[in-house]
């Protein structure tokens, strides 16, 4: 009897193993951006957990401001990875390849994130603005690393 369930429980495991690697095989683990899409994967590798992370970007001369904050109004993780996905649509139906430049603010602090983009000097550090050519159906990595003493770098990988 006891033999059938340790046999049982065995199988069980195994079944689950490799459901768990056939998964992982078909759905992969980085978001893979569509024809029309881009996508920035903005890697946190900061000092502290930080209130919103925002930006500023102009694509082929066309201005535009986005955020990223917690909807619990918690903190973002020091060490998140954030995912921005922009489409055609979105972006005015630019052609293929296209300038694009982003500048990304620390909000050091959680506020409630307004349409402005707009917050208090004081906990917001600037970081210099990155630009490259883009190209839709692609996926870009940059890292942002610093802490709110001494600034923040944003770096394209």
């Amino acid at each position: 009897m006891k033999k059938k369930i340790i046999g049982s429980i065995v199988a069980i495991v195994i079944v689950l193993v490799l459901g768990l690697i056939i998964y992982n095989q078909i759905i992969p683990d980085e978001y893979v951006p569509a024809a029309d899409e881009i996508v920035l994967h903005i890697q946190l590798d900061v000092e502290e957990d930080v209130g919103l992370l925002v930006y500023d970007y102009c694509a082929d001369s066309r201005e535009y401001s986005g955020g990223i904050s917690n909807a619990d109004r918690s903190l973002i993780k020091h060490d998140s990875d954030n995912i921005i996905m922009w489409n055609k649509e979105e972006l005015n139906k630019l052609s293929d390849a296209f300038d694009l430049l982003v500048r990304f603010r620390i909000i050091t602090e959680y506020v409630d994130p307004n349409y402005e983009n707009v917050y208090p000097d004081d906990i917001t550090k600037y970081m210099e603005p990155i630009s490259w050519k883009a190209n839709f159906g692609e996926s870009y990595f940059i890292t942002i690393t610093g802490d709110k003493t001494n600034g923040y770098k944003a770096v394209l990988n």
